[in-house]
């Protein structure tokens, strides 16, 4: 698996496949436009991650959410 010089999380399974492990253990890492999750469980994470790259409103989203 490769990223291309970006950081990345993947399902534990995988990590061992990223060239760049250190980002293995966070739920979602952003790094430039790789927006990258663990798996299904963090889904909402991910989804928020989404959003604050586009409209920058994720925390107000996720507080309507009852998410924070």
């Amino acid at each position: 698996m490769c990223t291309y010089g970006k950081k990345a999380t993947t399902y534990t399974a995988m990590c061992s496949k990223l060239s760049d492990q250190s980002e293995c253990e966070n739920r979602v890492v952003v790094d430039g436009n790789l927006i990258t999750s663990r798996g299904p469980g963090t889904s909402m994470e991910f989804a928020l991650a989404i959003v604050d790259k586009f409209f920058d409103d994720a925390l107000n989203l996720a507080r309507s959410l009852v998410f924070v």
